[in-house]
């Protein structure tokens, strides 16, 4: 071969590689587009779209701070991918694996442009795994979008509904965050449906659905009967031992006292047929607990101790007056109406109302006999703050029945309520009734060696209830700088002391409220219910930092379940604050 065709051949060589290299080189692999080319085929799409999922979550990961979705480069991946992503999707129904790695891009994105796929997938294909997995994502993904005034996203929602009917696989997890898609969208088209769902017969109920459903109900705001209704309903559902008492209740109080309270009273006078007839299904209910006597009126009592409504005090005095009524829906009725009395003016008359019949209440009966209601009323007289419920309690502690040296563990449940009602002038009857139980406590271990380890815990809690006694003791009536000292003790129930303390003697004062803000997250149920308490009765005209403080914390916890009750009272506190101005 001669060198000149040689060297021809070596140029061909060299121009075709410089060709196929200049090919290669227009498709930059780090570019979504070079990917979101190779949709539309099918032999590549599986490949394609794990590349731009791995391209997406790199995205996230690399952006400042991580997974900021307003990121530039998180933002020039969702231009150029999300709509033919959405687009492969809708059209690829068969393709689960090019599906569930679409839906991750999808569900995360947070654009509107993705909502036709979302929608796509919430027509998945029952017990299928991977697509109720896909669709469920979806309904997350349209919760978190929530896109307002789109007919078609609700009714495709709430078709998806009855499509998860199955209470196995996953089918509850589809329907609880279909729900909450439609609460966060809070179109008024899902409310019937969301009645039914809520108002299904106990065999039929699977519990995760129902709280959805309450608290979806509770976000979309409307108050009409039927609303109400079921929420009342959801109250007492019990299935497998879990119940929706707290999302119904939260909902009841979003919704206001003029739509619920009445139904609410309805309810507490056995006057509504659905809660009854669920009552009554429970005992065809294999392993279902026995009902508590009294359970649809202290169920309805105890949410309405969260609206504090004077319009319920007739019924619940009625309630008290009659020693007929269950002892727990009595118990019930005083603690509602201690609290519905706190929410009172000073002077206003009824508050007289309430404590006539609380002391009333807490003087019937023999003295640590059966029908002793004094342990049950005096926490409530407490909440008050009405000086004349010390010396109430000293005389029934003083009774001969109460006396004896083996009366003292009884008597301790009218020493801690003394210790919370007393002031720094009548400390002193506090410490006389204290010391001797404590004599007679140490009496007993005198004489009976053995008795000490039965002894010592009572001797531990009178211990207790001393010290928190001790805060009337060492502060003067409305010394703020020592209560708000005290606030930081490490004795819970010397903070409680404290706060109802500044309660009693603060007045209409922000110093006051800001003392007792400072403990607003307090971990302690026992605790924060007293700082709730506290800043009621403070404020009779409302308190907006009140407000914001409260709400701050609700956020600062959120997804913490075991705080839930918490925020709930707290949002019971915040509905009464904004309806005082």
């Amino acid at each position: 071969m001669s060198s000149t065709r040689l060297a021809s051949r070596l140029v061909l060589v060299a121009t075709l590689s410089l060709g196929s290299a200049a090919l290669v080189g227009c498709e930059n692999e780090n570019e979504p587009a070079t990917w979101v080319n190779k949709l539309s085929e099918t032999a590549k799409r599986p490949a394609a779209m794990l590349r731009l999922r791995q391209m997406w979550e790199s995205r996230l990961s690399t952006a400042h701070p991580s997974n900021n979705l307003q990121d530039p480069g998180v933002q020039a991946f969702i231009a150029a991918a999300v709509p033919q992503v959405s687009q492969a999707f809708v059209d690829h129904r068969d393709e689960i694996g090019v599906r569930k790695e679409a839906i991750e891009i999808l569900a995360s994105c947070n654009d509107p442009r993705a909502i036709p796929a979302l929608l796509s997938a919430l027509e998945f294909t029952p017990g299928n795994t991977e697509s109720e997995r896909i669709a469920q994502r979806a309904a997350q993904a349209l919760r978190d979008l929530h896109p307002a005034n789109n007919p078609q996203v609700v009714a495709r929602l709430l078709a998806t509904i009855d499509r998860a009917s199955s209470n196995s696989g996953g089918g509850p997890g589809i329907r609880e965050a279909v729900i909450q898609a439609l609460g966060a969208i809070g179109d008024h088209a899902a409310v019937d449906v969301l009645v039914r769902v809520l108002k299904k017969p106990i065999a039929d109920q699977e519990i995760r659905t129902a709280r959805a459903a309450a608290d979806a109900l509770g976000a979309i705001g409307d108050t009409s009967q039927p609303v109400i209704d079921a929420l009342i309903y959801g109250l007492y559902l019990n299935v497998h031992r879990a119940n929706a008492f707290n999302n119904c209740a939260r909902a009841l109080t979003r919704l206001g006292a003029p739509a619920a309270v009445p139904r609410l009273l309805a309810t507490v006078s056995n006057q509504n047929p659905e809660v009854t007839l669920l009552i009554q299904s429970f005992a065809s209910v294999p392993n279902m607990p026995p009902v508590p006597p009294g359970l649809q009126q202290s169920t309805a009592i105890d949410v309405l101790r969260s609206f504090a409504d004077p319009a319920a005090i007739d019924t619940l005095v009625s309630l008290l007056r009659n020693r007929e009524t269950v002892a727990n829906v009595r118990g019930a009725a005083a603690e509602t109406l201690g609290y519905t009395g706190l929410a009172l003016g000073a002077t206003d008359p009824r508050r007289e109302v309430i404590y006539s019949q609380l002391s009333t209440t807490f003087n019937e009966g023999t003295p640590g006999g059966a029908d002793d209601m004094a342990p049950t009323v005096a926490p409530a007289l407490v909440l008050l703050g009405d000086p004349r419920t010390v010396p109430i309690i000293v005389h029934r502690i003083s009774t001969p029945q109460m006396s004896a040296a083996d009366a003292v563990p009884y008597r301790l449940g009218l020493l801690m309520p003394l210790a919370s009602a007393v002031r720094h002038d009548s400390f002193a009857q506090f410490d006389q009734l204290a010391e001797r139980a404590a004599q007679q406590l140490a009496a007993l271990v005198a004489a009976d060696a053995g008795a000490a380890e039965e002894v010592a815990p009572i001797q531990r809690q009178l211990a207790t209830i001393r010290q928190v006694a001790s805060v009337a003791h060492d502060c003067a009536d409305g010394d703020l700088a020592c209560y708000r000292e005290r606030l930081g003790n490490a004795e819970k129930n010397v903070v409680r002391k404290a706060a109802y303390m500044i309660a009693w003697t603060g007045g209409d004062s922000p110093a006051a409220r800001q003392a007792l803000l400072s403990q607003a997250n307090n971990a302690d149920l026992l605790v924060r219910r007293s700082i709730h308490v506290a800043i009621d009765a403070l404020s009779p005209h409302g308190c907006a930092e009140c407000v914001t403080r409260l709400q701050q914390v609700i956020d600062t916890e959120q997804g913490q379940e075991s705080k839930s009750l918490l925020h709930l009272e707290a949002q019971m506190l915040i509905a009464r604050l904004r309806a005082r101005h």
